[in-house]
């Protein structure tokens, strides 16, 4: 009996509504910035100025090197972002959607993401013009195992089938997407004459309580804000495009 009062307290404890931090009550939602888990290539502004390697996974706020440790994603959602592909423009985003459906873009606009053509590859062309102008991200927002702070695990482009990969795993298991945890590292790839370095992640072992009364929490709180998140854009390779020069392929 004692056993089973146990459970129902913890089992109350777990679903209770989400405590209300003190001290955030004026803070707006769209000024707070999640960070993103970056892997670091060649041109890497951390490579560059000798603060990281090439295949280290970071924090973009911290620069927390993440290499081997535990992911526990909360809540899986998509995202679009069509570049300028000058870098130095202003803006440098032409249209963002949060939630992969409604764009906002640089001049107040909407546009509708299943009636826009810049984010599939355009079938008349070919090479680099048939290439989709708008890039699409496959999201996972969590947290690592002993580390409380949101992040997002974010795949695109080249990296697109790493994350379908994972959401697969997930949706398998036929539980709460925290149920268990993700172990991320990076794979170097190659093509050609290009390498460069993608996030690569494994299923884990099943995730511990206190991880998943965290995630729990952190769900409630997150799950109806339209997150801001650190992207950044990144040059790509497909099998339609010739091989390019090593700048390029070590930017993705």
């Amino acid at each position: 009996m004692e056993n089973e009062i146990m459970k129902a307290n913890m089992a109350a404890e777990v679903a209770a509504p989400v405590e209300a931090r003190c001290g955030f009550e004026d803070t707006d939602n769209s000024d707070i910035v999640i960070p993103r888990i970056k892997v670091i290539n060649a041109l890497s502004p951390e490579r560059q100025e000798g603060a990281a390697e090439e295949g280290d996974v970071l924090n973009s706020l911290t620069k927390e090197k993440v290499n081997g440790k535990v992911f526990i994603p909360i809540k899986q959602y998509y995202s679009k972002i069509h570049w300028n592909p000058d870098r130095d423009a202003d803006p440098r985003i032409m249209c963002m959607s949060r939630d992969g459906k409604i764009g906002q873009t640089s001049d107040g606009g909407k546009a509708l993401c299943d009636s826009c053509t810049k984010c599939r590859f355009d079938n008349t062309k070919t090479g680099k013009d048939a290439q989709p102008q708008c890039t699409s991200y496959l999201n996972f927002l969590g947290f690592f195992t002993g580390d409380p702070m949101p992040v997002v695990l974010s795949f695109a482009k080249t990296n697109y089938n790493e994350g379908k990969k994972m959401i697969s795993l997930a949706k398998a298991m036929r539980q709460d997407i925290w149920a268990y945890g993700y172990i991320v590292d990076s794979a170097k790839q190659t093509k050609g004459r290009n390498t460069w370095f993608n996030i690569k992640v494994t299923m884990g072992n099943a995730t511990a309580t206190e991880d998943v009364m965290l995630a729990r929490e952190l769900y409630n709180a997150y799950k109806r804000i339209a997150l801001s998140v650190d992207y950044e854009d990144v040059a790509t390779l497909s099998n339609d495009v010739p091989p390019v020069d090593a700048n390029v392929a070590a930017e993705i």
